[in-house]
């Protein structure tokens, strides 16, 4: 993606999308069908703060008597809408958002788009909605995510050997992470190993994650865009066919099988872990597995200590071919038992400057304080390497905040232990 000289990265993601609109039951008849969207209308901020979560815009005849409905619905980790819709890097027909992720923070905002009769201001439901995101690249260790979610029954397809995206089901939703770091320059629509598209019908709205795991020491600046295209993926036979690949959870230990009907030039399995969903490393070679008829089954079961501390961890496999290729599978998020929770303790609180976070730390890790508004944005980050034992740690430089609440909150080894209110004076 192109770079400015303050270093901060642009890239674009498209979600293209095809309507076709039906009439539900109790709502307007004015639903012609349409495969023609545009956003090139300036957007009207109608409730809410300009760019902060809850605000509301509408962008006029996106297509014949139909207007479109943008709810900025949430943030994480920091980030928020730098440009609600920026047409100077991409397509005027976009729906074109620029998301701010700040250093060393995965951070998403989350947006719901919905559509209208303009006539009534009733809603339309889309006989079909086809979604691709598109250009969901990275740089070093910075990955962009995006995520769809288009309800119970949306079908997902990309093209599953790439190395340079891995897509994860959660509930509804398909969230997309970049793994190889490759930046496209602009929005390369041949780029399908970066691509990922999502389909359902009769769906009245949906809602779209866009973010990214910024991993540097600089806050980025993503631009993103929704266009009204869809792709088709190339597909061949595949070396391995898979008929089954799930996970046990017995304790602490996690048991994965899996079972294929058809292997060409198989060598060996590689099973993937990661705590994150996004950096994997390999915990194990499969070489055999247990013949069954046409179906071969493995198993490979993973009681390392390192599971004991998580409450989430991600496996995929890696196929590789006797000449060395290879593909992956989808990737599995398993839970683990809960962490036990933390007693936290903060003082003073009120605070005017300083605060002091005090808690026992039931092993030796890293454990990160933030300090959020009531709306999710990160005002302070500390991390800190702990002894298992009490632990104090003193937050600074707070007098600068505004009067009100906020929330406390203790990460210990990636997982969040505790939280509380605090009130600054």
């Amino acid at each position: 993606m192109k770079t400015n000289s303050t270093f901060i990265k642009y890239a674009v993601l498209s979600i293209v999308i095809l309507f076709t609109f039906a009439t539900s039951k109790g709502q307007s008849t004015n639903n012609t069908p349409s495969t023609d969207f545009n956003f090139n209308a300036t957007p009207t901020l109608f409730s809410g703060v300009d760019k902060a979560i809850g605000a509301k815009y509408r962008f006029n005849n996106v297509t014949a008597g139909t207007y479109a409905e943008v709810t900025i619905v949430a943030a994480t980790g920091g980030a928020s809408v730098d440009i609600l819709d920026d047409n100077t890097t991409t397509k005027p027909e976009a729906f074109s958002p620029k998301i701010a992720v700040p250093k060393n923070s995965n951070g998403m905002v989350e947006f719901k788009i919905a559509f209208f009769n303009s006539a009534d201001s009733t809603s339309k439901t889309a006989a079909q909605v086809i979604a691709t995101a598109m250009d969901i690249d990275g740089s070093g260790s910075m990955h962009e995510e995006d995520a769809l979610n288009m309800g119970a029954g949306a079908v997902l397809s990309y093209q599953s050997s790439s190395l340079e995206i891995n897509v994860v089901k959660t509930g509804n939703e398909y969230l997309a992470t970049n793994v190889a770091g490759n930046e496209y320059d602009g929005v390369d629509t041949s780029a399908k190993q970066v691509m990922f598209t999502v389909s359902n019908t009769n769906i009245p709205s949906f809602t779209y994650r866009a973010g990214a795991n910024n991993g540097t020491n600089q806050a980025v600046s993503r631009q993103k865009g929704i266009y009204f295209k869809g792709f088709n993926y190339a597909t061949g036979a595949l070396p391995v066919k898979y008929s089954a690949f799930g996970a046990t959870v017995v304790d602490k230990a996690v048991i994965l099988k899996w079972t294929t009907e058809q292997e060409i030039n198989n060598s060996h399995f590689e099973v993937e872990r990661s705590f994150d969903g996004t950096n994997f490393s390999t915990i194990a070679i499969v070489l055999d597995g247990f013949a069954n008829g046409n179906q071969t089954n493995y198993q490979y079961k993973d009681n390392s200590a390192d599971l004991q501390t998580k409450t989430v961890v991600y496996y995929r496999l890696k196929q590789v071919d006797n000449n060395g290729t290879f593909s992956y599978t989808n990737t599995l998020v398993v839970k683990l038992k809960a962490t036990e929770g933390v007693v936290m303790q903060t003082s003073p609180n009120p605070f005017t400057e300083n605060l002091n976070v005090r808690f026992t730390a039931a092993y030796n890790g890293s454990v990160q304080i933030d300090v959020l508004s009531t709306n999710g944005q990160t005002v302070l980050s500390k991390q800190v390497e702990v002894s298992k034992g009490y632990v104090t740690i003193q937050l600074d430089g707070l007098s600068k905040l505004a009067p009100g609440m906020y929330i406390a909150r203790l990460t210990m080894n990636g997982v969040v232990a505790g939280t509380q209110k605090i009130i600054k004076n």
